[in-house]
């Protein structure tokens, strides 16, 4: 199982500052997600916001679309990136 950390890092997107997060597996940087609010996702639906995934890298780039996913929780964009570096290229 690969070693995934988070490092919490301001980024500025969308002409402001949002709270981001990089996901690195074993030591290498695989994705950024920023925290967005339900206003800035596509449709403004009622979910109350999520990390929105601004990059990927390796494996997790693969498979970006032109709608990038939007996670509820870190925990979901940690499980995001374990299962493409799972059924991905390796990085």
């Amino acid at each position: 199982m690969r070693d995934i950390t988070l490092q919490p890092m301001p980024v500025l997107a969308d002409g402001g500052r949002h709270e981001g997060q990089l996901i690195l597996a074993d030591g290498q940087l695989v994705a950024v997600f920023t925290w967005v609010t339900s206003e800035e996702t596509a449709g403004g639906d009622e979910r109350a916001g999520g990390w929105f995934l601004e990059a990927g890298f390796g494996p997790c780039s693969s498979l970006i679309s032109a709608t990038p996913p939007v996670l509820a929780t870190l925990n979901d964009a940690v499980s995001w990136v374990r299962d493409r570096l799972d059924h991905g290229l390796t990085p």
